[in-house]
């Protein structure tokens, strides 16, 4: 009786194929997140300015732009900017004002191709995925209280509160919008020690951008990302 009772205790904490991914997805994405979203006002140097700019500050950029840049940047005038900028950047990294990012509510399919994919990578693992069970339709309902960043900045918000269609991109919201960020279902081998998922990151209505990222389990049973690889920009 008391070994009957255990055993029913161990299998009622086994987790199903779908919570077990739940785990794995919430478990990542703290540095999942703050890996997909980037600060543009935080480019690592500033651009360089245009030709006409250099010309109007007396740098002969017709004969050969290179060197007018070279020159420029041994200027006062460069270095007044840098240090604009320096102190533009250091304003933005110390401002506690959140952004709130737009995610799905729920997270539903797979990407088939990733089948193929997820054996490429891990190609020395020589994995076994069974693809043709996919539900491709049935995911599960994104829990928001669980959505947390290595980015303390960012906060979620369900893409149903937000406006449809064009309106999405066109509103001024009263909070800080910074972006959609969206992933597809994480795809694993037959062993649950290797998986692969999408993502994808939008500013705008054209611009925006998305990657595959793998991951695999390490010695100590803790996921960790392996490699994130673009798919597409817009």
């Amino acid at each position: 009786m008391v070994c009957f009772t255990l055993y029913n205790c161990e299998q009622k904490t086994e987790l199903t194929n779908l919570e077990f991914e739940k785990k794995v997805f919430y478990d990542l994405f703290p540095e999942l997140s703050d890996k997909m979203y980037n600060d543009i006002r935080l480019m690592p140097t500033p651009p360089p300015p245009s030709p006409k700019y250099l010309t109007e500050k007396g740098f002969d950029t017709k004969n050969d732009y290179h060197k007018a840049l070279e020159d420029w940047e041994d200027s006062d005038d460069y270095r007044h900017r840098l240090n604009d900028w320096e102190e533009r950047r250091d304003s933005i990294i110390n401002d506690e004002t959140l952004i709130y990012i737009a995610f799905p509510d729920s997270i539903n399919q797979f990407e088939r191709e990733d089948t193929y994919e997820l054996i490429n990578h891990f190609n020395d693992q020589k994995l076994v995925v069974d693809s043709k069970d996919f539900e491709l339709e049935k995911g599960f309902k994104v829990d928001f209280d669980k959505l947390k960043s290595d980015n303390k900045k960012l906060r979620f918000k369900p893409t149903s509160e937000f406006p449809k269609g064009r309106d999405f991109w066109r509103t001024n919201y009263a909070f800080n919008f910074g972006g959609s960020l969206s992933f597809s279902r994480i795809l694993f081998d037959n062993t649950k020690s290797f998986g692969v998922l999408n993502a994808g990151f939008g500013r705008g209505s054209l611009d925006g951008s998305g990657c595959r990222i793998f991951i695999k389990k390490d010695e100590n049973g803790n996921w960790k990302i392996d490699k994130i690889e673009g798919t597409w920009v817009s």
